[in-house]
């Protein structure tokens, strides 16, 4: 098999059709199919779509279990925010959380009532027969039911600040809360589970007000129906750094710290990346190996074991690596290993993962792409192990000279603050903390792998942008050598 033929699939895992022949089942996917956790958390492309799919496939195969796929589109979550009632009348956290009580609910009770088509059915189930009937099988989208709420509650008041202590009560009216709430109770005491999965949410958030009380809101409905229906079990998965933004948002952080982090070590990522080795094997009718790693790479990568420089050059996700190992044996017209297109693929990976970078933080931090442009520009062929005194000279060159009108970097660049440049440099994962071991040990720590608070006496860029900025390859003098 020809190294350039092998599909290592897709990047979204909604749109890769083998994605469950190769799915590594890890701890924390075992700890979510026994449903012990209602978020998921994990930075963009760590695998939570992955996940999804995955346990809606486990869930479906559960008898008397009704799975609930719930994924906004991009489109559906803009015209909520863009929407200009919502945004300066109604859009605060508790109609966002009566509007996702609705949806929920429908979504149930629609899945009852398809199921019920051509059976004799009373009470709640014909209900929801008559639901799904009317509704066409499935329940109107986000957009669809937010508007019915809010053009009853117009028809009422001018912004929600007016209902005052009947707020709540009249927002559960509005939205027929009590209804659709009794109706399922019914249906899921006589034994039928519900399972609610909740992806896609950053897909038009913007971090604006609306956009995280429309989030907060939907985790106060999660919250409060896992505490209704003994047998539903609602599962939300989040960017983690919009995750970390709406903990901060919220005097209830309390509720929401019980989490599945989605993490990836050396070990899994390279039984992934074997999994999808063999799976293209079988494909092109070869037996599996036992260890298939090495066919298609080689052992090593110059001095260090190619496992090892693999994982250096990710954040600890798959979509990084599969695109590393995309990059590598799309440009090998042979069946063997090669160390030198190995090495190779790593600068357009590197550009690559840097534009990743930027968009995953473009509604945090516009205009990113601006600093690592002056960035290579400016500091071309400079090391990537960095002392204070360097990197404080450099983030200083780059408040006063950076041209880039956004209010995070005018903030920045107006008190001249490198400690807080620094911060989000960190927080991105563009550099890391290096750090003075006993005995003569060091290590350099990056903010995904785990709770660190970075001191900066020294620092290090990240092994996958090193080749996207221009730095040197090697240090060869003092402390900075490796």
């Amino acid at each position: 098999m020809k190294l350039s033929v092998i599909n290592w699939g897709d990047d979204s895992a909604e749109k890769d059709p083998h994605l469950l022949h190769y799915f590594i089942q890890s701890d924390a996917f075992q700890r979510l199919r026994q449903k012990q956790k209602n978020i998921v958390i994990g930075r963009k492309g760590a695998g939570k779509s992955a996940v999804r799919k995955k346990l809606e496939q486990h869930f479906d195969g559960e008898s008397r279990t009704f799975v609930v796929n719930l994924s906004p589109k991009f489109n559906a979550i803009r015209n909520i925010l863009n929407d200009n009632d919502i945004s300066e009348r109604f859009g605060q956290e508790i109609f966002f959380q009566h509007t996702w009580l609705r949806q929920i609910l429908l979504d149930c009770l629609c899945k009852v009532g398809h199921d019920e088509k051509g059976k004799y059915s009373k009470g709640s189930h014909d209900y929801a027969r008559s639901l799904s009937v009317q509704l066409n099988q499935t329940s109107k989208d986000l957009v669809e039911n937010i508007a019915d709420v809010l053009s009853k509650l117009k028809l009422k008041v001018g912004k929600l600040g007016e209902l005052g202590l009947t707020l709540e009560r009249e927002l559960r009216n509005l939205a027929d809360v009590d209804a659709l709430e009794h109706h399922l109770k019914v249906i899921s005491e006589e034994g039928v589970n519900f399972v609610v999965l909740i992806d896609d949410l950053d897909l038009g958030w913007n971090n604006s007000e609306t956009a995280n009380n429309l989030l907060l809101g939907l985790l106060s409905a999660v919250n409060y129906l896992s505490g209704l229906f003994r047998n539903m079990y609602l599962c939300v998965f989040l960017r983690e750094d919009v995750y970390t933004i709406l903990i901060t948002k919220t005097q209830h952080s309390d509720k929401y710290r019980n989490v599945e982090r989605i993490r990836w070590d050396k070990q899994d990522l390279m039984a992934m990346l074997s999994a999808r080795i063999n799976f293209n094997r079988k494909e092109h009718g070869m037996s599996e190996l036992p260890d298939p790693m090495y066919s298609v790479f080689p052992q090593t990568v110059g001095t260090h074991h190619t496992d090892n420089w693999l994982y250096e050059r990710t954040l600890g996700r798959p979509r990084e690596i599969i695109q590393l190992s995309r990059y590598y044996t799309e440009y090998v017209d042979s069946v063997n290993p090669n160390d030198d297109a190995l090495k190779a693929s790593e600068q357009g990976y590197s550009e690559w993962k840097l534009d990743d970078l930027c968009a995953e933080f473009s509604n945090q931090y516009p205009g990113l792409v601006d600093v690592f442009a002056y960035w290579k520009t400016n500091f071309f062929r400079h090391k990537y192990h960095l002392k204070r005194s360097e990197i404080e000279e450099m983030t200083l060159k780059i408040l006063a000279e950076v041209e880039l009108n956004a209010p995070w970097f005018n903030e920045l660049s107006n008190n001249l603050d490198i400690q807080k440049l620094l911060e989000i440099l960190y927080e991105i994962g563009f550099i890391g903390d290096f750090v003075l071991g006993g005995e003569g040990g060091s290590k350099t720590v990056y903010s995904y792998q785990g709770r660190h608070e970075p001191r900066f006496d020294e620092l290090q860029i990240h092994p996958c942008f090193r080749k996207a900025v221009g730095t040197v390859e090697r240090i060869r003098s003092g402390a900075n050598s490796r």
